[in-house]
């Protein structure tokens, strides 16, 4: 199965716009199972040339949409968003790039979902996970299940791929020879998170 309808990227050029830096805004939301309220992490791209971008599926090409201008403020960032509204982001939640020719290992999954266990009303959870290993190879898997009235069904695809860390980049080779690119930083505290284009994922313990 090829790995390109799992985890579509660009096309392996070199970004147009170079990156400055990618930082973390966060906020709480529903995780949209069991009801719980989680903080999510959403990735800003600051490029060089004074630009920044939310667009993280995007981010590696010329044509990833501009959301206003930034600038540094002593160890930290403030964002000008297009509207006017400026947005203080602290040196902290700076995210860390990979060294050149870096590599992880585990499982790193990031799951997303509906609905609330107990309630009579049906869960529905969604996972991607990127199973890597320190030669290089990569499992990429995604799959969703779902569970009520007394019924579970689940669902899950793979593939294999090989990948190269550089930067705030992340380079995949499909076992068919196509080479994709996506955005990639290590959160700012730890290696144990990771975004990769617009997902956050945490290893698994």
């Amino acid at each position: 199965m090829s790995g390109a309808l799992l985890w579509p990227g660009v096309a392996a050029t070199a970004p147009e716009r170079a990156i400055e830096a990618v930082v973390l805004t966060s906020a709480w939301s529903p995780s949209g199972i069991g009801g719980s309220v989680v903080i999510n992490y959403r990735p800003t791209v600051l490029y060089k040339d004074g630009s920044f971008s939310r667009d993280a599926e995007r981010a590696l090409r010329g044509d990833a949409r501009i959301d206003g201008r930034w600038r540094r403020d002593g160890s930290g960032f403030v964002l000008q968003g297009a509207e006017g509204k400026a947005q203080a982001v602290p040196a902290k939640m700076r995210t860390r790039p990979a060294t050149q020719g870096q590599t992880l290992e585990g499982a790193y999954r990031s799951l997303s979902g509906a609905g609330a266990a107990g309630t009579g009303v049906s869960t529905v959870a969604a996972f991607k996970t990127m199973q890597f290993s320190a030669d290089g190879r990569v499992v990429l898997a995604q799959g969703a299940g779902a569970s009520g009235g007394g019924v579970t069904t689940h669902g899950a695809k793979s593939a294999t791929a090989r990948y190269q860390l550089d930067g705030h980049t992340i380079t995949v080779t499909h076992d068919n020879g196509q080479r994709e690119q996506r955005l990639f930083y290590l959160f700012p505290d730890s290696d144990r998170a990771v975004g990769v284009g617009a997902l956050s994922l945490s290893a698994r313990r």
